[in-house]
């Protein structure tokens, strides 16, 4: 099986748990630190690439006069669809679509954008000259998602523990990669900032559907790590008796010259 149709069948399993109220109030706090660095352009047009159910896309919606939201995952786009008429937005669309062949002219869109699906991509080089292409000269090209830590042992071991919990994962570049990967595409980078998020690890594993021995086997390494094992990549701590980990987001935001 290829990574694509892993994507797919993780993203049919998924679907629905990305409407789970406490996710989506937890994903507000990190879509304004994302809209704090992306223009608005009340008259202009915003591409939401491999959008998932829209989560991203309805937070556009209220700065572009129009979105799409272009995924390959017809589940993630039913449900996406679903959300969208309930908050009554009316100037979002959903496409289907590969983010590596985007099915749009050159030069259509002031923001191209894509959040949390870089990871995902077996050449993400290839999917950032595709959003280049299909922004405007002038125009914006903006890539949020989880980075891994630079050290390359820590870095290894970090994609390895994302793999076993969700099979789509290809790899998470490190902060600077994809900061290079913007350059190598041509694209003037304007900001590359970072935060650090707590992560809930049982949350996190109900999100994928993990099966309970893979769950154990992070688990178990995590819990090692804290008691003076090997280091995971994972960053676990303990916070209210639960056992958490950090992820490490980055946003790169640029300009098309």
């Amino acid at each position: 099986m290829d990574l694509f149709e892993r994507v797919k069948r993780a993203c049919a399993k998924q679907a629905a748990r990305f409407s789970d109220a406490k996710s989506n109030r937890a994903n507000e706090r990190y879509i304004r630190w994302i809209l704090d660095s992306l223009p608005a352009a009340p008259g202009g047009e915003a591409l939401d690439v491999a959008a998932g159910t829209g989560i991203l896309s309805r937070a556009l919606a209220g700065r572009f006069a129009r979105v799409t939201a272009i995924d390959l995952s017809v589940d993630m786009l039913q449900q996406g669809r679903f959300e969208t008429e309930r908050a009554g937005i009316g100037n979002l669309a959903f496409a289907e679509g590969n983010a590596e062949r985007l099915p749009f002219a050159d030069g259509s869109f002031d923001l191209v954008m894509s959040r949390f699906a870089f990871h995902h991509f077996p050449d993400p080089a290839a999917v950032l000259r595709e959003m280049g292409r299909v922004c405007r000269e002038a125009g914006t090209v903006a890539v949020v998602d989880i980075v891994a830590p630079d050290d390359p042992e820590l870095k290894r071991s970090y994609n390895r523990y994302e793999r076993l919990r969700d099979p789509s994962h290809a790899e998470a570049l490190g902060r600077a990669e994809l900061a290079a990967l913007f350059r190598e595409a041509g694209l003037a980078v304007e900001i590359a900032e970072g935060i650090d998020v707590p992560v809930d690890f049982d949350r996190w594993i109900r999100l994928t559907g993990t099966d309970e021995r893979t769950a154990e086997e992070i688990r178990f390494d995590l819990e090692a790590e804290l008691a003076g094992g090997p280091p995971t990549g994972m960053r676990p701590f303990v916070q209210d008796g639960r056992l958490h980990f950090t992820h490490a987001y980055c946003k790169v935001i640029a300009r098309k010259t």
